[in-house]
């Protein structure tokens, strides 16, 4: 689980993100993300009941996406806040596909402004 340092709690926040930052669609996720003049970095969920009408599935989901972040926290940049909104697709898929999705966001996301997404390079190295 993140730390609560690390989540976005307040729906100020949540539609500041909203409004005002960029969109990262993949097949299991969208994310909205904003980079900010503060050093945090916060993370906020929605994971609405048409993707499980059971809270179990969707704590799980929460939970995945969650431990990533945790692991990753240091590869993303001073400053940004991320809402993550999950698709259906998400259900089924294991925590190693969670993370390849998220490598790809990190790579889009501290690329600069003027570089084009399509530069992006696939995946993560092994170590």
């Amino acid at each position: 689980m993140l730390k609560k340092i690390n989540r976005i709690g307040q729906k100020k926040e949540f539609l500041e993100v909203k409004n005002k930052g960029k969109m990262f669609n993949s097949p299991l996720f969208g994310a909205i993300f904003l980079i900010g003049e503060t050093e945090d970095i916060k993370f906020g969920f929605v994971i609405s009941k048409k993707i499980s009408k059971r809270a179990v599935d969707r704590n799980k989901i929460k939970r995945r996406i969650s431990e990533v972040l945790r692991k990753r926290l240091s590869d993303f940049r001073p400053g940004t806040r991320m809402i993550f909104l999950a698709k259906k697709s998400l259900l089924g898929v294991k925590i190693r596909g969670v993370e390849e999705e998220i490598d790809k966001l990190i790579l889009k996301q501290n690329l600069p402004p003027d570089k084009p997404a399509s530069s992006l390079k696939e995946g993560r190295k092994s170590k």
